[in-house]
């Protein structure tokens, strides 16, 4: 995943940590960049599966 307001390229699973501290993360669907702090929705679930299926590669084709 690439981060829109910095471009630092991170995976999902990275944002966990950036995240860590705060009594909500359990429950967020949002991603946070570890780099800068900013904060984006997490693609559905449906999207991804459809991604994966036709072979894309971060969502880029």
């Amino acid at each position: 995943m690439k981060c829109p307001l910095c471009g630092y390229e991170f995976k999902e699973n990275k944002s966990a940590a950036a995240c860590k501290g705060c009594k909500l993360s359990r429950y967020c669907t949002m991603i946070k960049c570890p780099n800068c702090g900013y904060e984006m929705p997490a693609k559905p679930r449906v999207v991804k599966l459809l991604r994966m299926l036709r072979g894309e590669k971060n969502g880029n084709k």
